[in-house]
């Protein structure tokens, strides 16, 4: 059997939140083409994540520490200014720096594939290249495309450094991107925000899940981890544009907010139930009769959409909320721009039941038909690895 290394960035499993749903789908995906071996960061204090693999995935697995950072405010915004003077994008420098540890291992030894998981990690393509015979990297964001939006979405003082590392990722895209054999993007979108002779979509999907059969709450739900930016972002402009606009026409109306580093979203509006993270968002989702994703910024596709699809929850977006995603408008999903906008279709979608029901029934075939894993597994097997 052939063998590939995967580097990893971030920890696959347990499977949640978007980053893990899309890397746990491919190592699951290749693990029928090759044998495995992985090389993870890990949080210093944290378990290690070869032992949270299901059994017999891996063949060998290594381990980087990274040290805890503090993740205070002041101590976040010095270490972004060095990176700035550095001229180096935060999470790539967060990653960068374990070339020797990653020499070591690879000592003596060969691969069919090495595959790359986040640009983050994409420093060590010329390491890498030495010891692989295809070398593939998955973007699951466009990185200068990620700041481009921060940078328009962000208050003035942030906008400038935005731009910077927007201008620092693509002169990081230029010199390691050719070092692939392979890009992989999560939409056509993405693909056309970067240069390369050999680019694939693999859209970004989930794991079957029967439709939940729950009771639903007066209620509307966003789901995500509060720690992303563009999940901030999004929240703030809602909390603040929309919502009490909405609260005067639904006065018990409830805003549900599912997903991890939920301290991130607290704040002094009514209404609001802090649900947390969560094993499976799919059934927390169902309990509401829309989804929200009022995202102002970001890059890639959201698996949140997905998620709601398959829990049978009609889903109101920005446009950049649904991009890159095979979505029609008032078919699938409802896509608003701008607050009067987006507050008026909430209200009107909370009225409208036999609407929702059509988006429901419309969003749950089209990830039935396009976003499993099973319909992954198959783009993944025609690739040329």
């Amino acid at each position: 059997m052939r063998s590939a290394l995967i580097l990893l960035p971030e920890a696959p499993y347990p499977v949640i939140g978007g980053g893990p749903l899309r890397t746990a789908s491919i190592i699951e995906g290749l693990a029928s083409q090759f044998e495995l071996t992985a090389i993870h960061y890990r949080l210093e204090g944290d378990p290690d994540p070869a032992g949270l693999y299901p059994p017999k995935l891996l063949k060998y697995s290594y381990t980087l520490n990274l040290a805890q950072l503090a993740k205070s405010t002041l101590p976040r915004i010095i270490r972004n200014l060095k990176r700035a003077l550095r001229g180096i994008p935060p999470l790539v420098d967060r990653f960068a720096g374990q070339e020797a540890a990653i020499e070591r291992i690879l000592q003596k030894q060969h691969f069919d594939l090495i595959w790359v998981e986040h640009f983050w990690a994409a420093t060590y393509a010329p390491l890498l290249k030495k010891h692989s015979s295809k070398l593939v990297l998955n973007l699951h964001n466009i990185e200068h495309a990620y700041y481009d939006s921060l940078a328009t979405t962000s208050p003035f003082f942030h906008r400038s450094l935005f731009q910077h590392f927007a201008r620092c990722a693509r002169q990081y895209e230029a010199s390691l991107l050719p070092f692939f054999d392979l890009l992989v993007t999560t939409s056509s979108a993405d693909a056309k925000r970067i240069q390369h002779p050999n680019i694939r979509v693999l859209p970004n999907t989930i794991p079957w899940h029967d439709q939940p059969k729950v009771e639903q709450t007066e209620s509307i739900v966003f789901t995500g981890n509060f720690a992303y930016a563009p999940n901030q972002h999004a929240l703030h402009w809602f909390l603040e544009n929309c919502w009490s606009t909405i609260l005067k026409q639904k006065p018990k109306l409830r805003l549900r907010l599912v997903g991890k580093e939920i301290h991130y979203a607290h704040s002094n509006h009514p209404s609001i139930d802090y649900i947390g993270p969560v094993e499976d968002a799919i059934p927390e989702i169902a309990k509401s009769s829309l989804a929200i994703v009022p995202l102002q910024s970001g890059s890639g596709t959201r698996l949140k959409i997905l998620e709601a699809w398959a829990a049978g929850c009609a889903v109101l977006s920005t446009p950049i909320g649904a991009e890159g995603l095979d979505a029609i408008d008032g078919v699938h999903l409802k896509i608003a721009q701008g607050p009067a906008a987006f507050a008026q279709s909430v209200l009107n979608l909370l009225d409208n039941e036999v609407v929702r029901s059509r988006l429901v029934q419309a969003g749950r075939l089209l990830y039935e038909d396009r976003y499993t894993w099973k319909s992954a597994r198959k783009i993944l097997s025609e690739l040329d690895l």
